[in-house]
């Protein structure tokens, strides 16, 4: 009889598990990438450049305050497959408000697209992250998340492209109303490859535990925290307004997709690596790899004025930046215990990751209009080197908490 605290997965579930929600980790990363490639569309609009850092900063805030919450249900009722449904639903319906804007009443529903893509995109993190984690456990857990996550970077690396011409060729209007309707059936379809899998605790006395399981652990969570969250300041502050700093740099948004796409794919094979590496060697050796390779290479992409060692660039600085996912919550599973793993990944992901790129994102959409795009870079530059300094700060070792 399963211990208690244990969860329930059979075997045969496994290869399903994997299968969909790495097609759930492609939906959703796809639109990662929706708002930084719109902004292009706006500010040639003649949307002001605040404004858009402003909403770029509530997607981002949501989403990280809504990924612990998300986190905590889950690890409650095991409702995975509905509350990530949910999510799916979200992004696709902000979707729609996205393609209103263009029509009318332009500041309001873009705002209120933000608002829904954000709390859309709080959900599939940390729950094909805990599916994953409760599978395959501390040790093997990294490999099974880098292969899920290289589907993530797929989409990443693809939709950039593909709202581009979808958009060019269908116009903004209809291209976005397309883009719901495919949210609305892979998402769909995501639901119904998961919803027989059974990842739930197998007795109440769990839902008391996990509110008091992560304090033993917050000696690592906290610093961790904060050196993710200065990082993704950097990231996701570049993510957000490269597309801009690249059209106004190469003159044309179809080279600036071209550029991003062959960028944002070196994460395909960076997220199974690193995932595996993550196994190996443990996840903080790993996050320090990453976190210095990232730095360095965008410190060279925007020192050297050269088109084709940008490419190449972009290229390493993305391998080693945008495959966090099977770094950071395979690190926190080797950490904090089975029972609370929604809940730790929602601290890490949420509000380390989503919260830290939204304030990333507000800080260089604020300082555009004063200082420029190309010196916006360039603070981003310097999150990356704090964030680099920051690593110190985290143990070497794991402590053996005691367990209520």
């Amino acid at each position: 009889m399963p211990k208690t605290g244990t969860y329930l997965i059979t075997l045969n579930e496994n290869t399903k598990a994997l299968t969909f929600t790495a097609i759930g980790h492609f939906l959703n990363d796809s639109f990662l990438v929706l708002i930084s490639i719109l902004i292009v569309y706006y500010i040639a609009e003649g949307v002001s450049p605040v404004f858009l850092a402003v909403i770029s900063a509530v997607y981002g805030i949501i989403s990280g305050l809504l990924s612990t919450p998300v986190g905590s249900i889950a690890d409650r009722n095991g409702n995975y497959a509905g509350l990530m449904l949910l999510g799916f639903l979200l992004i696709g319906i902000s979707n729609i408000f996205f393609a209103f804007s263009f029509l009318f009443y332009r500041e309001y529903f873009i705002a209120l697209g933000s608002v829904l893509l954000g709390s859309g995109a709080a959900f599939y993190h940390p729950l094909g992250g805990s599916i994953l984690q409760l599978k395959y456990g501390g040790k093997d857990a990294p490999k099974a998340l880098g292969i899920n996550g290289s589907l993530g970077s797929l989409g990443r690396a693809i939709f950039p492209v593909l709202i581009v011409l979808t958009l060019t060729f269908f116009g903004n209007v209809l291209g976005l109303l397309i883009i719901s309707v495919y949210v609305f059936a892979l998402g769909s379809a995501v639901y119904l490859g998961l919803k027989g899998i059974s990842v739930k605790t197998v007795t109440e006395r769990n839902a008391k535990h996990v509110k008091s399981s992560l304090v033993p652990y917050m000696y690592i969570l906290l610093p961790l925290a904060l050196m993710v969250f200065v990082r993704s300041m950097f990231t996701f502050g570049v993510m957000m307004y490269v597309p801009t700093y690249m059209t106004e740099l190469y003159k044309s948004k179809i080279v600036m997709s071209v550029v991003l796409t062959l960028g944002y794919a070196m994460a395909i094979f960076g997220q199974p690596y690193f995932g595996r590496i993550t196994s190996s060697l443990g996840g903080r050796t790993v996050l320090i790899i990453t976190t210095v390779g990232a730095a360095l290479a965008f410190l060279l992409f925007m020192a050297i004025d050269n088109f084709y060692a940008q490419i190449v660039l972009f290229a390493i600085y993305s391998f080693f930046a945008y495959s966090g996912f099977p770094n950071l919550l395979g690190y926190v599973g080797q950490i904090v215990d089975r029972s609370a793993l929604a809940r730790a990944n929602g601290i890490i992901w949420g509000i380390g990751n989503s919260v830290g790129g939204a304030i990333g994102a507000l800080v260089g959409g604020s300082l555009i209009a004063v200082i420029g795009m190309e010196k916006v870079m360039w603070v981003f530059v310097a999150f990356s080197l704090i964030s680099v300094a920051l690593l110190i700060t985290l143990p070497r070792t794991r402590s053996q908490p005691t367990t209520p």
